[in-house]
């Protein structure tokens, strides 16, 4: 106990202005993520902050990691652990708080030859005790080529490595994680594989110039494809190329109602 020691944090500061974001980031915490087939381990990312008013100096830092460390190891969703951690966090510091948890989500794909290879996306959850306002998003590589190039040559173009995020609100009805993967993995001119024999490479390669697409092209599609399967959900969904014979990436995103 701090008995006798003075709360320097509850001191007013020197200049009261509130500050919309106070608190910790990078935090890891092992934990197990609930999944239909079965359950699977993962070491997670945990950033949480509370909005700081303007009359108190300072945040009470330990009580973020004890609303990370309070909470249970097992979770149904990384957006459920993210609700979790935040409601905890509110009851301790007795100010809204908005907490993300970034973590890795395996799945399988198919590669051209017919033969199953496990991948990794990279996925997400947040959630504001303010709003109420629970995310979850994920993050998936694909190839994208380029239409114009294909055509002031003739046929020919380049073709690089791209990320689509797709971030759901689901704080009235759940998604399944593996579903916006396929539909990101749908958005590219194709998909990414680990491993490649010398038939299906030319058959990637084949396949994109068959089917070249800007970023804009990738989340247009990609939206498309969302609405289509969660209509009425608020959704951001960004594609970043990172293009091969430019010095700089280039991006587009979208974010509405679908």
């Amino acid at each position: 106990m701090d008995i006798g020691l003075l709360d320097v944090q509850n001191q007013k500061p020197e200049n009261e202005i509130e500050l919309e974001k106070v608190g910790v980031e990078g935090l890891k915490k092992y934990v197990s993520i609930k999944k239909p087939s079965k359950p699977y381990h993962v070491i997670v990312t945990i950033n949480s902050y509370i909005t700081l008013p303007s009359n108190l100096r300072g945040a009470h830092m330990s009580r973020f990691a004890e609303s990370i460390a309070e909470i249970p190891n097992k979770a149904a969703s990384i957006e459920d652990l993210a609700e979790k951690i935040a409601k905890r966090a509110y009851q301790k510091h007795g100010f809204h708080c908005y907490t993300e948890v970034f973590g890795e989500f395996p799945y399988e794909r198919i590669r051209p030859s017919g033969k199953k290879e496990k991948a990794i996306a990279e996925m997400f959850g947040k959630f504001s005790t303010k709003n109420g306002v629970k995310i979850v998003g994920v993050s998936v590589n694909g190839i994208l080529a380029c239409p114009c190039s294909k055509e002031l040559t003739g046929g020919l173009t380049h073709n690089q490595r791209g990320k689509i995020t797709v971030e759901l609100d689901v704080s009235k009805s759940e998604v399944d994680l593996r579903d916006v993967i396929e539909i990101c993995k749908e958005s590219f001119s194709s998909p990414t594989f680990s491993i490649l024999k010398r038939i299906e490479e030319k058959e990637i390669v084949e396949r994109i110039h068959e089917d070249p697409r800007f970023v804009e092209d990738v989340v247009r599609k990609c939206v498309q494809l969302l609405r289509e399967k969660h209509p009425g959900k608020y959704c951001r969904v960004k594609c970043v190329s990172y293009e091969s014979i430019h010095d700089h990436n280039v991006c587009s995103e979208w974010r509405g109602i679908l």
